[in-house]
C-alpha cells in the first residue's frame, strides 16, 4: 500500500513539475511559476497545478517584465517589446507644427507691383518670397476602426506675412509718397478624414501613414495701404493629404514627422474698409490659390484601450 502511494505521489509530483518549467515575473518582481501556453500580442495565457487542481490565467504584455519558458531564453519585455497598435487602442491624438510654402505663382502680383505702385522689381520678389513662407500648425483625432485604418477629424493653421516700405509712385506725375505696404494672412482648414498606417521592422516600433481629408478652409488678409486698412476675406473647399513616419517611445506615445499638401482656392472675395464692403467674384485667372506643400513634427498619443 505505501508503495503505491509512494509511486502515485512520485508520478503526480512528476507531472506537477513538468507543468511548472515555465516563469512570467511581472513589474511588481512577483515570479508565476507555471506552464506558458499561448503568447499573443497583448496577452500571455498559462496554467498552473496546484495540488493536483489545474487551473488557467492570463496577464497582459504591458504588465510583465520578463517571462521563461522551457528550453528557450528568457525575453525582456523592457528590451524587446511589441509596440503595436492594436483594435484596444482605438484613438489617436495628434499635435504637429512646422513650415508650409505656398505654390501660387506670383509673377503676376509682382509686375503688378512694380508697374503701378512704384515698387522695384526686386522689392517686389522679396516681398513675395516672405509671404509665400509661412508657419504651420496642425491637430488631429482619428478613431482607428482596425490597427491599420480610421477615420477622424483634422484641423490645420497657416499663417504668413510680408510687408515693405518704399517710396510709392501714384502715377500723377507730381507726388512722391514714403508708404508701407503689409499684409498678414491666416488660412484655417478643418475637415473629415481618412487613414491609415502599417507598422514595420523587427521591434515594431516604426510606423508608416497616409491621411487624407476634405473639408473646409478659410481665407484672411489683413492689408495695409498708404495707411488705408483692409480685411480681405473668403472660403472653399478644399483637399489635405499627407504621408508620415512615426517612432514609439512605448504602445502609447509615439514622435512623428510629415510631409503634407493642401489644395484649395477662393473664387469669391469679401472686401471691407470698416466702414464700407464690398463683394468679388474673381475671374478664373486672378483666383487666390491658397494651396501649399509642407514639412512638420509633433507628438502622438495613443488612448482608450477598449
Amino acid at each position: 500500500m505505501k508503495k503505491i502511494l509512494l509511486s502515485a505521489f512520485f508520478l503526480f509530483s512528476f507531472l506537477s513539475a513538468g507543468y511548472s518549467q515555465d516563469k512570467i515575473i511581472t513589474l511588481n518582481y512577483d515570479t508565476i511559476d507555471c506552464r506558458i501556453n499561448k503568447i499573443s500580442n497583448n496577452t500571455i495565457f498559462f496554467e498552473v497545478f496546484t495540488k493536483g487542481i489545474r487551473s488557467t490565467g492570463k496577464i497582459p504584455l504591458g504588465s510583465v517584465l520578463n517571462y521563461t519558458t522551457l528550453n528557450r531564453a528568457p525575453e525582456n519585455k523592457k528590451e524587446k517589446k511589441a509596440i503595436i497598435t492594436d483594435p484596444f487602442q482605438r484613438l489617436r491624438l495628434g499635435i504637429m507644427g512646422g513650415a508650409d510654402y505656398l505654390l501660387a505663382s506670383s509673377k503676376k502680383a509682382e509686375s503688378y507691383m512694380s508697374e503701378n505702385l512704384g515698387i522695384t522689381s526686386s522689392q517686389a520678389k522679396s516681398y513675395y518670397r516672405d509671404l509665400k513662407l509661412g508657419l504651420h500648425a496642425s491637430g488631429g483625432l482619428t478613431y482607428l476602426i482596425t490597427p491599420e485604418y480610421g477615420a477622424g477629424i483634422k484641423y490645420s493653421f497657416f499663417n504668413t506675412s510680408a510687408g515693405i516700405e518704399s517710396f510709392v509712385d501714384p502715377q500723377d506725375g507730381v507726388h512722391l509718397i514714403y508708404a508701407s505696404y503689409n499684409e498678414q494672412i491666416y488660412v484655417n482648414y478643418v475637415g473629415a478624414v481618412f487613414f491609415a498606417q502599417q507598422t514595420f521592422g523587427s521591434s515594431k516600433k516604426f510606423k508608416l501613414n497616409s491621411a487624407c481629408s476634405f473639408g473646409l478652409a478659410t481665407y484672411r488678409n489683413e492689408a495695409e495701404y498708404l495707411k488705408e486698412y483692409y480685411l480681405i476675406t473668403g472660403k472653399n473647399f478644399g483637399t489635405d493629404v499627407s504621408i508620415g513616419f512615426e517612432y514609439f517611445i512605448n504602445r502609447y506615445f509615439s514622435l512623428g514627422a510629415d510631409l503634407s499638401a493642401l489644395f484649395s482656392s477662393i473664387r469669391k472675395m469679401e472686401i471691407t474698409d470698416g466702414i464700407n464692403t464690398t463683394t468679388v467674384d474673381l475671374d478664373k485667372e486672378n483666383y487666390e490659390n491658397l494651396s501649399r506643400i509642407g514639412f512638420s513634427a509633433g507628438i502622438r498619443f495613443y488612448l482608450w484601450n477598449k
